[in-house]
């Protein structure tokens, strides 16, 4: 974890100590907790920490630099407005202010680096070497030149950056995940539970009489927002898009046979997958042992539960060869070409057996099936270079005050009309088809204004002109009442049935049994004897969670698929022993380990940030980004 943390610290630009943990240290470090001042700052201060002052061009240069990097991330214009709704802002002010504080904490632990140290760290950085493998020093400069560096300030940051790490070191140490922990991630994991249970249908709404005059009034007063009608807006849209460009583009059956060819395996077939059974030892002797019983005619599934062979079992169920974790495994299990038993081998955590079950063989799609997929996609690659061209044209037309029908028929292309609200669904409720990124500008902008193209994610770009607007309105009562008296006839419906199966908990609660209930309300008693966490058998999300919110014993309710109700008894609760080698957990203390040590490294920050005291100039950090809001 710790190499990570040091490839995350150190980069080109030498400003960004420990990145990954932005985010938390905003909140860590009490962004939105740090006292608000407005004295005693010049305006060219943002903040203070301690005796650090960090300044607008400081705060603005690193802003910039980090916007840029997700934009090349994004492939697409990102601006200031989405920039904040991230927390852009917020991430950039709280690494300054991190980097300051640890930078004053070294000061005072008398911390520091010698140049022969930080040179040899730079030379072992692969982004300056040369063809040869070796630190190349004019493609340090040059590197250096084209990010506005210079060899002095890198060499100044790095050394900081290289202390602050020795500090973050020494804070995080060895960390190792506690056994509660371990314990509870297992229970949480591995837990299995059983239950009975029955099904109580969804009632019949129509049955019920029709409701009162009065009593549908009540329900729509009370619920008046959900008879609200959405402002909606006409607008008038013209795509420039890779696809819409490619159906000008003709490819020869030539060309898309050999492209087809040459991605027939990753593309255009399925991979062979194998249902796989794994068996991990801690020795070779107790693996070779478990193998010479199977040759002697045990079967695997005998000596995979025996508990007394050492043995682990994994069912790793159906899977491509790539979707093996253990790469050895994966490597002797799709060998064979018949199903068998394989092994014992090395493998990552100890001697395996693996059982290959069954194998489904792999699937390819004709030529002639996908022939005009192909085509397509050649055609939109091809055509990838006239997007900004198309793009520059329509942006001189629209600069001569031509309206966008006048700009389309122009240049070949046509516009299309719709009427959307700011969900992006038409009228009668459906997907109006436009991207949500143009729905957005659409409800930002009004009519008659000059709206910017919007960047669409295909690479292409969209423009558009809004016709007219309809206001958001109130539906009376009158023009909706039939719907809101089928409704508050459904309403009605749901809780006499969640009133009925509340009931017969109580009467399980009391002493009755559940298949007697079951039998009583014409359901069938069902049992569900592998309930995990991520669900089981059929069982609906809300059941599966009741289930694992009772004790053992207990009886609750759940809502059912298309409004019925379970009503079931948690019967029995499993929790297999703590595997130390149980692949799962072996990926995930890792990651665990690693976020609980970045919380401790939060803490010894928001310590430091509590003892030399933060100064924030709001009005600076807002007009640093050109707001005043």
């Amino acid at each position: 974890m710790l190499d990570g943390l040091r490839i995350i610290s150190k980069n080109i630009f030498g400003r960004a100590l420990l990145a990954a943990f932005a985010a938390l240290i905003v909140v860590g470090f009490g962004f939105f907790g740090i006292r608000d001042v407005f004295t005693n700052f010049r305006a060219d201060q943002l903040a203070t920490i301690g005796d650090t002052t960090i300044g607008v061009a400081q705060y603005r240069s690193e802003y910039q630099s980090e916007l840029q990097r997700l934009q090349r991330q994004a492939r697409r214009a990102i601006t200031n407005e989405e920039a904040k709704a991230i927390g852009l802002d917020r991430q950039v002010l709280a690494r300054l202010l991190t980097s300051a504080a640890l930078d004053q904490d070294a000061a005072r632990l008398g911390l520091s680096l010698s140049d022969a140290d930080v040179a040899k760290s730079i030379k072992a950085e692969k982004i300056f070497a040369g063809a040869d493998g070796k630190f190349d020093q004019a493609r340090f400069d040059m590197i250096l030149r084209d990010n506005g560096l210079n060899e002095n300030t890198y060499l100044r940051e790095e050394r900081a950056n290289a202390v602050r790490q020795q500090i973050a070191s020494a804070i995080i140490g060895a960390y190792k995940i506690p056994q509660l922990m371990l314990e509870a991630i297992n229970r949480f994991n591995a837990e299995t539970r059983k239950a009975d249970y029955f099904v109580l249908p969804a009632p019949d709404a129509s049955a019920l009489p029709a409701p009162t005059d009065e009593a549908v009034k009540a329900f729509y007063e009370l619920r008046k927002d959900s008879y609200r009608k959405p402002e909606y807006r006409k607008a008038t849209v013209l795509v420039v898009s890779p696809e819409a460009l490619a159906k000008s583009v003709a490819v020869s059956d030539e060309a898309a046979k050999a492209a087809y060819d040459r991605d027939l395996t990753q593309k255009y077939g399925t991979p062979e997958k194998r249902v796989l059974l794994q068996l991990t030892f801690q020795s070779k002797e107790a693996a070779d042992k478990a193998r010479a019983r199977m040759d002697n005619g045990v079967l695997f599934k005998t000596v995979s539960e025996e508990k007394d062979t050492g043995g682990v079992f994994a069912d790793l169920g159906e899977v491509a060869k790539t979707g093996v974790f253990d790469p050895a495994v994966a490597e002797a299990a799709f060998k064979p070409s018949e199903p068998e038993v394989v092994g014992p081998f090395q493998g990552k955590f100890g001697t395996v057996i693996v059982k290959v079950a069954k194998i489904i063989p792999g699937t390819t799609q004709a030529f002639a099936s996908v022939k005009d997929q192909i085509k397509a996609e050649i055609a939109k690659g091809q055509v990838k270079g006239d997007l900004q061209v198309k793009h520059d044209k329509i942006e001189d037309l629209r600069a001569q005050g031509k309206s966008l029908a006048q700009v389309a028929q122009e240049i070949g292309l046509s516009t299309e009309s719709i009427v959307t609200d700011a969900s992006g669904a038409n009228k009668e409720g459906g997907p109006v088809g436009a991207a949500p990124e143009l729905v957005k500008a659409i409800f930002a902008s009004d009519i008659g204004v000059d709206n910017d193209s919007v960047a669409r994610k295909d690479g292409g770009f969209a423009w558009f002109e809004i016709n007219s607007i309809e206001p958001s309105r109130q539906q009376p009562l009158d023009e909706v009442k039939a719907q809101v008296a089928e409704a508050l006839k459904t309403s009605e419906a749901q809780k006499a049935l969640a009133a009925k199966a509340n009931d017969l908990v109580k009467k399980i609660e009391g002493g009755a049994a559940i298949a007697d209930l079951a039998r009583a309300n014409d359901a069938k008693l069902q049992q569900a004897t592998n309930v995990r966490r991520a669900g089981g058998e059929g069982l609906s999300e809300a059941a599966v969670a009741q289930i694992f919110a009772l004790p053992v014993g207990a009886s609750g309710v759940a809502l059912a698929d298309k409004g019925g109700r379970y009503v079931l008894k948690v019967t029995d609760s499993t929790v297999p022993p703590l595997d130390p080698k149980d692949p799962n957990l072996a990926r995930a203390a890792p990651q665990l380990e690693g976020a609980m040590a970045d919380e401790l490294l939060v803490e010894y920050v928001g310590g430091l940030e509590s003892q030399l005291g933060v100064k924030i100039n709001q009005t600076s950090l807002r007009s640093a980004l050109g707001s005043e809001q």
